[in-house]
């Protein structure tokens, strides 16, 4: 499974927040042609989720999360300022 750290989640709680998005709604990553991708989106049933301090923040289709089942989710700072990154 997805390994999501605190950081991470602190992070995609900000940009809900900063999106002023309603309490229901959460990041939501897919897979596209193009790669990975991340649209705001309600949780569906059997969505794999991750919250932060209570809210949902992250959730995938099961089949996204298999893609992901060895990676970690992580926020790093290269002096750009931070953003996610997949290890």
């Amino acid at each position: 499974m997805l390994s999501v750290t605190d950081a991470a989640t602190e992070y995609l709680a900000g940009l809900l927040s900063d999106a002023e998005a309603p309490d229901d709604m959460a990041v939501r990553f897919v897979y596209e042609a193009k790669g990975f991708q991340m649209r705001t989106d309600g949780e569906q049933p059997g969505d794999t989720t991750f919250a932060h301090e209570g809210r949902t923040v992250l959730v995938m289709e099961e089949q996204v999360a298999d893609l992901l089942a060895d990676r970690t989710l992580d926020v790093h700072d290269a002096g750009a300022g931070p953003r996610l990154v997949l290890r």
